[in-house]
């Protein structure tokens, strides 16, 4: 039997197949239950408002226990770290569904429910992102990484394009419904999982890690604009397929009760298809060349959605800026793992999804705001318009994202 290629290699080892295969499940259902949230909040208020409010009760707290699992995961066992975010999200699942069954789901138990899934995810994605290195040998790292940033953007994508179809024929309860699913069955497929053995960090105090951690982040000039991007492409970019996606489909796309179902697929299909080929044939490309692609086109798509009256033209938008959120979170995730020193791998990873996790509720909140104050067509063009400057701006003064392209230190 021929040997596995360089890029499906990472999948031989069954301990990285039952992990990725289990945070695929898992991924997926939650980000099914992350739409469903803010389309039953638009439904109940019908305020852009209240839908900011929701993804900022979740994403605030995820944000400020990211670091706290960044460290915890350069302390002590990953897995179990993963296992608990899990366990408590899928609780807070249950209480969704029945509280909603039970005509019982207020905007006020929303957000409080939307608190505790917020710190439960806190500690989900510094983990889920620093296991890939104790799973696979040095040599299957970089396709591995590519996998886990694969399960983790398309589990973004896919799970709103699924929740919007089951949203549309079925309502909230089966999104719910589904999302225990999808944490059951990972749990399940993730249990038999192995780690290989790494040294333990020194025990320092909390705060004097976690500064030698943004220390570490501060010398190395690609980390810190990975950082920066990733901000930037959260707040203004990432947030229309998101938090303010069932505003868009409301306010902008707006073709009926099916437009937040297509809107989400068709992001969710750019997406796929981006993905599918990166993780296959990711070693062709510098990863300078397809941030700088991933980022300009991010901003078109987002600017073709606000500018245009035709429906056709709004899904092409969600559809570009899709495959350009897929290329940007493999190109990100990739350029960070390969640089980054094991010692100090779970407190990186922390800080890049800080970033990200700082992005989103910022740009929910004041998107949410100035849709009611002035028009949501209005904050996709302004939006759309700073992610261009911010682009433009990047590629002439870091050399078109050169730093990304440097192998580990």
């Amino acid at each position: 039997m021929p040997a596995p290629t360089s890029a499906l290699r990472a999948l031989s080892h069954r301990s990285f197949l039952l992990f990725f295969i289990g945070v695929s499940i898992a991924t997926t259902g939650q980000f099914m239950q992350s739409l469903a949230v803010p389309f039953y909040m638009n439904e109940v208020t019908d305020s852009n408002a209240w839908v900011g409010a929701s993804a900022f009760a979740v994403l605030i707290p995820s944000l400020f226990m990211t670091p706290v699992a960044g460290i915890w995961s350069d302390r002590i066992s990953r897995k179990a770290i993963l296992f608990g975010s899990f366990f408590t999200q899928l609780a807070c699942s249950v209480a969704f569904l029945v509280l909603y069954t039970s005509d019982l789901l207020t905007p006020w138990l929303i957000l409080g429910l939307q608190v505790v899934v917020g710190v439960a995810s806190g500690f989900q994605w510094a983990p889920t992102q620093a296991m890939t290195a104790q799973l696979v040998p040095p040599e299957d790292l970089l396709p591995a990484v590519r996998f886990v940033s694969l399960s983790f953007t398309a589990g973004r994508a896919l799970g709103p394009a699924l929740a919007g179809l089951t949203l549309l024929y079925w309502g909230p309860g089966p999104a719910f419904a589904v999302t225990i699913v999808g944490f059951v069955l990972g749990l399940a497929f993730m249990a038999p999982i192995r780690l290989r053995y790494t040294e333990p960090v020194e025990q320092e105090p909390f705060l004097l890690q976690f500064r030698h951690g943004l220390e570490y982040v501060r010398r190395r000039p690609a980390m810190r604009l990975a950082m920066v991007t990733s901000f930037v492409v959260a707040c203004v970019g990432a947030v229309f397929a998101f938090a303010l996606v069932a505003s868009v489909a409301d306010d902008v796309v707006s073709f009926g009760d099916a437009s937040l179902g297509w809107l989400t697929a068709t992001f969710g299909f750019g997406s796929l298809v981006v993905g599918l080929y990166v993780t296959r044939h990711g070693d062709r490309h510098l990863r300078s060349r397809v941030e700088m692609a991933a980022v300009g086109v991010y901003a078109v798509g987002v600017l073709l959605v606000g500018f245009s009256p035709w429906v056709a033209i709004g899904l092409l938008g969600y559809f570009v800026f899709g495959a350009a959120h897929m290329a940007h979170g493999v190109t990100m995730n990739s350029a960070l793992q390969v640089q980054v020193d094991e010692q100090y791998r779970g407190r990186v990873m922390s800080v890049w999804l800080m970033s990200v996790l700082s992005g989103l509720p910022i740009g929910s909140l004041i998107g949410g705001f100035l849709g009611d104050l002035v028009s949501m067509r209005f904050v996709l063009l302004l939006y759309g318009g700073l992610l261009a400057v911010f682009w433009a701006i990047t590629v002439v003064r870091s050399n078109g994202f050169a730093s990304l392209d440097l192998g580990s230190n």
